[in-house]
């Protein structure tokens, strides 16, 4: 009898110290989606209504659309995920309510401009590549959208989330700033094109080094050295790698955003891709 108390004792010890962990993860999580970043000022303006053409394409090699939705009223873009259900939000609406620069501060900082909160899921260690000239056709492409439909759900976080929050994997901020440490090689000024669509495009999926992204699962891209210019322009247009496996979300964006791709984007894309496959191996 005196042992069945005692073991009664420890278990529910054991439930107690358990719940109250549970509780104390659960409140810091809690700090940490809900707290505030310092948000820099931006000089960005939306473009003529001329260049909304360049911002929709922009749009669709930037994910905007994939996201937000081609009229830009927000979807469920991750309707079953491993972490959270994400909600883009309805741009139409948003853009009512900011200004150029708020705009400009979410897209590039990846931070909500009236409190600072984190914007889940907004690839600011991307988009704070993006030139004046290039924000500006965005900004012009969403401003170009009168205000309709209705406003997303608020992001819900489960335990999952959670974890991945504690862990900083969903902290936009905090991955802008790990990005600015560890950026693309630089190869020069003859493959710098090459190398800024690489980090406004593909950096999300692969990270800001293209050395590969565990949350997205991108792939180092030196895998391109394996592409002469003519495959790696199928894969870019159709998504067909020279294996001919599916590659999931990859060859998904190659077919429905990529299309977009001008054939001197794909060649300066391809050059700079190349040479870092070789200045990789030669390293090695």
């Amino acid at each position: 009898m005196a042992r069945g108390r005692l073991f009664l004792s420890i278990l529910l010890g054991a439930v107690a110290i358990g719940t109250l962990v549970v509780v104390a993860l659960w409140i810091w999580s809690e700090m940490l989606i809900t707290r505030a970043y310092p948000v820099a000022p931006e000089t960005a303006s939306a473009g003529a209504p001329a260049m909304a053409a360049e911002g929709r394409r922009l749009g669709k090699l930037y994910g905007c659309t994939g996201c937000h939705g081609e009229n830009l009223q927000g979807k469920v873009y991750n309707p079953n995920p491993r972490l959270v259900r994400n909600y883009a939000p309805n741009l139409t609406l948003a853009a009512a309510r900011y200004s150029d620069e708020q705009l400009a501060q979410a897209i590039r900082q990846g931070v909500r401009p009236g409190d600072g909160r984190a914007l889940w899921g907004m690839p600011a260690q991307t988009f704070m590549h993006l030139t004046p000239d290039e924000l500006s056709a965005v900004l012009a492409f969403v401003r170009s959208h009168p205000p309709a439909g209705a406003p997303t759900p608020p992001q819900s976080a489960g335990w999952r989330a959670r974890a991945a929050v504690l862990a900083g994997a969903l902290d936009e901020p905090r991955r802008a700033a790990r990005g600015r440490s560890r950026p693309a090689m630089d190869l020069g000024p003859d493959l710098a094109r090459g190398r800024h669509i690489a980090r406004t495009v593909c950096s999300e999926c692969h990270g800001s080094d293209l050395a590969g992204d565990d949350l997205e699962g991108g792939p180092d891209l030196r895998v391109v050295g394996a592409y002469d210019a003519e495959a790696f322009a199928t894969l870019m247009r159709t998504g067909a790698p020279i294996s001919g496996r599916h590659l999931g979300i990859m060859t998904l964006v190659a077919r429905d955003d990529f299309k977009v791709f001008t054939d001197a984007e794909i060649a300066d894309l391809h050059a700079y891709l190349s040479a870092r496959a070789r200045a990789l191996d030669a390293a090695d």
